[in-house]
């Protein structure tokens, strides 16, 4: 089993292939970064004749399904390319980015089948406190506002996902081998083979995105008057707001937020994040999305996965929601270890977490060796505050490598990709 890691921006973009030539797409960062470092990776592999067994999307958050979105978009543009040059019009123009290779499936939970009706109400509050928030005076404002904006476009683009590769377009079958419907745990976590891999769903649970979607619903229902006062005095005056309705509903936002689960200030896309265990002989590979360490211990546990001790050792852990210090805890890094760790982040709010980096270093008692693998580095970072956060990684990963006379290993990405191994 072959690991790929992609440079994509804040987000994750990964592709994993069978020894059989069996190849699945996990998430697809942001736009830019796919057409920059991924699209000419998988132009490579349609020249050759390649295909694209399963695009598997985590969530709906930007920084995980922009790059799908453009890859769906980069499949219409070619379709009509092709068309028009089958009707005889040979002098209609290729689509500016390289062609992708056929996609015969894809998993994705559209974020309105997940939390219902009321998502329109979500994102519009979301969107309206945004505009507000951004024009403020602090940093603070402005950050949060930035984090609302992207929660409101990550539902749209996962709509228009859905949409995309709907019958009336392009007709890649959607959560297939989950009869069409989200792909969640029901009964008991689900296998599903894909030529020499195996996959098993891990999460999520069925009756944990009933819940979620109950307390979102109740919470909207419960502040309906709010929500609407929102929007209207955004309307009206938004430079009042900027300190009125919206701390308030930010604030209640945020303590909603708190009390899901226990599961800290982890949002309701990342909660319902697709999580997976791939296997193909003995090699074993945790995709855990943006997915929060006690979800993905349900699931392990569930699967029956987990040891007597509680405990798992894998092959690669893509570390949860890029290294922050809100999915992952101590007992997660003491009780699911592996040969190499991923780290999808590039600095941005400040992932990976500096504690997260902390704990799993100093979880390793076993002795065995492990490397560190970092899908952006301090020269590939563009923001000034991620490139001093990514510098800052360094130099601590540098410490642990140095200290660990051998044992510990580690691996900044620069360029457009590297092979885990």
């Amino acid at each position: 089993m072959r690991l790929q890691v992609f440079q994509s921006d804040k987000g994750d973009c990964l592709l994993l292939t069978g020894r059989d030539g069996t190849r699945v797409l996990v998430d697809g960062g942001m736009r830019s970064s796919y057409t920059a470092h991924v699209a000419p990776a998988l132009g490579r592999i349609a020249r050759d004749g390649g295909e694209l067994d399963l695009v598997y999307v985590s969530h709906i958050d930007q920084d995980h399904i922009s790059g799908v979105l453009q890859l769906m978009e980069d499949q219409v543009a070619w379709r009509v390319r092709d068309y028009q040059h089958g009707s005889g019009n040979d002098d209609f123009p290729d689509p500016p980015g390289p062609r992708p290779p056929k996609v015969k499936r894809i998993w994705h939970n559209a974020f309105h089948e997940t939390v219902g009706d009321n998502s329109g109400a979500i994102e519009e509050a979301l969107a309206a406190s945004a505009a507000v928030l951004e024009a403020g005076e602090r940093d603070a404002e402005r950050s949060f506002a930035a984090a609302q904006r992207e929660v409101a476009n990550s539902i749209v683009e996962g709509i228009e996902l859905s949409r995309r590769v709907g019958p009336e377009q392009l007709k890649i079958p959607l959560n297939e081998e989950f009869g069409g419907k989200l792909a969640v745990v029901r009964d008991e976590p689900q296998e599903v083979d894909l030529g020499s891999i195996r996959v098993t769903l891990l999460g999520p649970f069925e009756r944990d995105l009933r819940a979620l979607r109950k307390e979102w619903n109740e919470w909207l229902r419960d502040h309906e008057d709010a929500l609407e006062r929102v929007r209207a005095k955004m309307r009206a005056d938004a430079e009042r707001l900027g300190t009125g309705e919206v701390e308030r509903f930010t604030g209640a936002l945020a303590a909603r937020a708190r009390e899901l689960g226990d599961r800290g200030r982890v949002t309701v896309p990342n909660l319902a994040s697709i999580m997976l265990l791939v296997e193909e002989g003995g090699t074993t590979l945790l995709l855990t999305g943006d997915g929060h360490a006690e979800d993905i211990f349900k699931g392990l546990d569930a699967a029956g996965r987990l040891e007597e001790d509680g405990a798992i050792h894998v092959k690669v852990l893509k570390v949860q929601h890029h290294g922050s210090e809100h999915n992952t805890h101590a007992e997660f890094c003491r009780r699911v270890t592996a040969d190499h760790y991923v780290f999808c982040a590039n600095g941005a709010h400040e992932n990976p977490d500096l504690a997260v980096l902390e704990a799993v270093v100093r979880s390793r008692s076993d002795r065995r060796p492990f490397k560190l693998w970092f899908n952006s580095s301090s020269s590939a970072t563009e923001s000034g505050e991620g490139r001093g956060h990514m510098e800052e990684v360094g130099r601590l990963v540098d410490r642990h490598v140095k200290r660990g006379n051998g044992r510990i290993r580690a691996a900044f990405l620069d360029r457009d990709s590297f092979v885990v191994r």
